[in-house]
């Protein structure tokens, strides 16, 4: 009887062992997988160019040594390093103070110390329903040198190629920043290293990229604009806006300009059929200042109407917004921006250039 209770405890006895062997080697395991102490690169870049990597320690700073080596670019000023290649500012990575966590890449930002200087004039275009932007009109040609003076980006002469605006500005307002008066090289909302999206938000852009997309003002305020270029490169080329406070004049004592149609009004149509949207098509007058085309479409085509007068484009554009009744919008896929069809089908829409509205039928 003894023996068998004698080997009964030493069974029981390994068996523990063996149990708490186990969960030694569990937990073990478990630390290893949680290691603080796991390595991961850091990879550095200059555009496109490869500056080299380094070895870091997970939840730990990167030795200085490591990275300070790439800071210095013969001719060149750092300005910092960056998670996004478009160098927004909140994914500006401090390696003196943020620890790395995990693989990462980070973008160096250098400024030519021999910048070239822009000669380049630059304004703010847009519409706004009684702010003093409405002035600007998109950008229109027929826009007056002293109206396009009032939306103009002035020298701070705080440093080289510097410009700012300050400007009040209202919930539904729409902008980019242009030079020259013209739509090549636009600055759109992805080209802000610095906005609060709780004031502004993309209103997207007629070709889809980020850098194009309208800015759409949801605060009223104050705001200044701060653009910074460098003409030979213009992936280092800084937007900022400010919220100064409110605006320093009330939306409704501002003047505002409606349109009134004519027999010399027309309507012409552009859309995502064509890669660069240069494909105009004419709308066909009805009857009073209704305009109307049919069109066969793909799905998720885009396409927006733009009100001409002589000839001449007035800078009105209607989109998604301008199509108000339901069976309308039921034909339509949720944009926010353009007008974007949901099937392929041919489609008929005619546009009131008394109201300013779309509608659409299928």
């Amino acid at each position: 009887m003894k023996r068998i209770r004698k080997h009964f405890a030493a069974s029981m006895l390994a068996l523990s062992l063996s149990l708490f062997a186990a969960c030694g080697q569990s937990a073990q395991t478990q630390d290893l997988e949680t290691d603080p102490a796991a390595q991961c690169t850091v990879t550095f870049m200059n555009g496109e160019e490869v500056l080299g990597s380094a070895v870091a320690t997970m939840g730990e700073l990167l030795p200085a040594a490591d990275y300070e080596a790439y800071e210095n670019q013969e001719g060149m000023e750092f300005v910092g390093w960056f998670e996004t290649p478009s160098f927004l500012e909140s994914s500006q990575k401090d390696l003196s103070v943020d620890a790395i966590t995990k693989d990462t890449t980070l973008y160096g930002s250098f400024r030519n110390t021999n910048v070239a200087e822009d000669t380049r004039v630059w304004y703010l275009a847009g519409t706004s329903s009684g702010g003093p932007l409405a002035a600007s009109n998109w950008g229109n040609e027929s826009v007056a040198e002293a109206d396009r003076e009032a939306v103009r980006l002035q020298p701070t002469g705080n440093q080289v190629n510097e410009f700012s605006l300050t400007i009040d500005l209202y919930n539904g307002d729409q902008f980019q920043v242009i030079h020259d008066w013209a739509w090549d090289g636009q600055k759109g909302f992805g080209r802000f290293t610095q906005i609060d999206e709780t004031q502004m938000e993309s209103g997207g852009g007629l070709d889809g990229e980020s850098s194009k997309a309208n800015v759409n003002v949801i605060m009223d305020g104050n705001y200044t604009i701060t653009l910074t270029t460098d003409p030979d490169n213009e992936a280092l080329d800084t937007l900022s806006i400010v919220r100064n406070g409110d605006p320093t004049q009330a939306q409704s004592e501002l003047e505002t300009t409606v349109y009134t149609p004519s027999e010399s009004t027309g309507v012409m149509v552009k859309g995502s059929w064509s890669a660069d949207w240069s494909d105009l098509k004419e709308l066909t007058r009805t009857e009073g200042n209704l305009f109307s085309i049919t069109m066969d479409l793909e799905a998720d085509t885009e396409l927006c109407f733009m009100i001409y007068d002589n000839g001449e484009d007035t800078g009105l554009i209607l989109k998604d917004s301008n199509v108000t009744d339901q069976d309308s919008r039921a034909l339509m896929a949720e944009n926010g921006n353009n007008i974007q069809v949901a099937k392929d089908g041919s489609y008929t829409f005619v546009v009131d250039a008394d109201n300013m509205t779309v509608t659409i039928t299928q």
